[in-house]
């Protein structure tokens, strides 16, 4: 099934709105780009016991973390306590165990105890102190736990063209990182880098500022949305095939808290 179809069962869609879902999963372009990144990730991982999504939103990346460890228990954590009754609703109605969301501020993740592995998604751009929040992640890992970070990068890439990454999005506190800074921050922090790679290439970038252009990062135009949304999400899709090793408008580290 597409990634993120679950969302079909969302209160309050209508039913040719569920059909839409079903046929081509999460329309969210910029979630679909970086889910096709992060969860190749997970293969690197060794039976987790507990994980956390911190900063979940709607919860597609947890449920991803669900199926492929279904022996873990999974916490997707967020503020947005009718988001994440709704993320309850939908894991139950598909079957999905062993999972749970919790509304809280994921900058108090050590109150729910260790883990071996935690998710953050676009998360450090929004805080001013990205330090503290990468040594609270070290915190609440087990030894040998790992990390796993997208950010979006300092700069959008385009054939060649850079422009600065966008700041008008809600909560952006900065544009984004060089993969220097970020791996950087990630030490300074405690943890052990393994990998650090780009995503968001030409194709897939220049999809999602298509995808901005219309909806604005804050779902408007609806109907126009969902008409180019396919060929946006085919056009990604192709681009995903050729990750470049210099440059891209996204960044995605493994990191460890080694024992």
């Amino acid at each position: 099934m597409p990634f993120g179809s679950e969302l079909a069962l969302t209160p309050g869609l209508t039913p040719l709105e569920r059909i839409y879902v079903k046929l081509f999963g999460a329309p969210i372009l910029g979630l679909r780009v970086r889910a096709r990144t992060i969860l190749p990730f997970l293969e690197q991982i060794p039976d987790p016991r507990r994980i956390a999504d911190a900063g979940c939103g709607r919860g597609m990346i947890t449920l991803a973390c669900a199926r492929r460890f279904p022996a873990a228990e999974v916490l997707g954590i967020d503020l947005d306590e009718d988001q994440n009754r709704v993320n309850s609703e939908i894991a139950k109605k598909v079957g999905v165990k062993k999972v749970q969301f919790v509304t809280m501020d994921a900058m108090k993740l050590p109150e729910l105890g260790a883990f071996d592995l935690i998710i953050s998604t676009d998360m450090l751009e929004h805080l001013d102190d990205d330090l503290g929040a990468v040594k609270m992640f070290y915190e609440a890992l087990e030894p040998s736990g790992h990390l796993l970070v997208h950010v979006p990068h300092l700069t959008r890439n385009i054939f060649g063209w850079q422009r600065e990454n966008w700041m008008d999005i809600d909560g952006h506190v900065r544009p984004g990182y060089t993969k220097d800074e970020l791996t950087r921050l990630l030490a300074r922090g405690g943890l052990h880098v393994k990998t650090c790679i780009y995503n968001y290439n030409t194709m897939e970038t220049l999809a999602n500022d298509i995808s901005k252009l219309i909806t604005g990062a804050r779902e408007r135009n609806k109907g126009l949305y969902a008409l180019v949304f396919p060929l946006l999400l085919f056009f990604s899709f192709l681009g995903s095939f050729h990750r470049s090793q210099k440059s891209g408008s996204g960044l995605v580290a493994l990191a460890v808290k080694e024992a």
